[in-house]
């Protein structure tokens, strides 16, 4: 792990099980308050889920920084008080099987420190099925791509294979093809799959900068309100959101 990451999670608490090193003179640590993001595959309130996004952002407010880490969603990991599985069944479990205080977030939070030494301060959870209408409400996302994409997606009506495709250079995505930019991987596999997230994160932080969003509050409040759940209070996302948006690209 470089000195630059070990620097952003410094912030994880004495247990975090990292090697120090002597990373230099431009090295130095600092506190990060860390949130814990859950992407779901949950339909309305019935059934079971899966939480195949699972992302810990590190804010350093001291230097103006932030870092996004992935957590592939097959890790194999012990879930206390239930046994061994992938650890994106822990948010389910959590919630619906055991359950437990603070429910599913807290069971992820409590294996990601059993595991890693890494501890989140907050937590977010979006449903994937409303991702398109959250898209569409900030006025779609330009991305730009270095080279062609291309995933292979089964087609049931026709029961065949097919191709999403999109060129390279600057690509606008509304909601219906930002949500299979940010979900396909069979090709690309899970990792691919986790660093075109956190791409499309920071191009949709672009584009709520670009956008006067007090005009778009009644599209993102509806888009938002049926798939959007956090322990943050709403003074407390404004706080953070004003940060995000005074970030730059380093």
């Amino acid at each position: 792990v470089s000195p630059a990451v070990l620097g952003t999670f410094a912030g994880l608490g004495a247990s975090a099980p990292f090697v120090h090193t002597s990373p230099g003179p431009s090295f130095a640590w600092s506190e990060t308050d860390n949130f814990l993001v859950l992407g779901t595959d949950r339909r309305g309130s019935g059934g079971s889920w899966r939480t195949d996004t699972i992302m810990v952002v590190g804010i350093d407010r001291e230097r103006n920084r932030v870092a996004v880490l992935s957590i592939p969603r097959d890790l194999y990991v012990e879930i206390p008080a239930y046994g061994w599985s992938r650890i994106n069944t822990a948010d389910y479990i959590g919630e619906k099987v055991l359950p437990v205080e603070g429910g599913g977030p807290a069971l992820v939070s409590q294996i990601l420190f059993n595991n890693f030494g890494i501890s989140t301060d907050h937590w977010v959870r979006v449903e994937m099925n409303g991702f398109v209408d959250v898209v569409d409400a900030v006025g779609g996302v330009t991305m730009h791509l270095d080279c062609p994409f291309y995933e292979p997606i089964y087609n049931l009506t026709t029961e065949s294979w097919e191709y999403f495709t999109l060129p390279a250079g600057d690509v606008y995505m509304d909601g219906e093809t930002a949500y299979w930019f940010v979900r396909l991987r069979l090709r690309e596999s899970d990792i691919g799959r986790a660093k075109r997230q956190r791409q499309f994160l920071w191009a949709m932080r672009d584009q709520a900068s670009a956008t006067n969003l007090l005009l778009r509050f009644p599209e993102l409040w509806s888009a938002f309100n049926d798939t959007f759940s956090t322990d943050l209070s709403l003074l407390e996302m404004v706080d953070y959101a004003q940060f995000a948006l005074s970030l730059d690209a380093g």
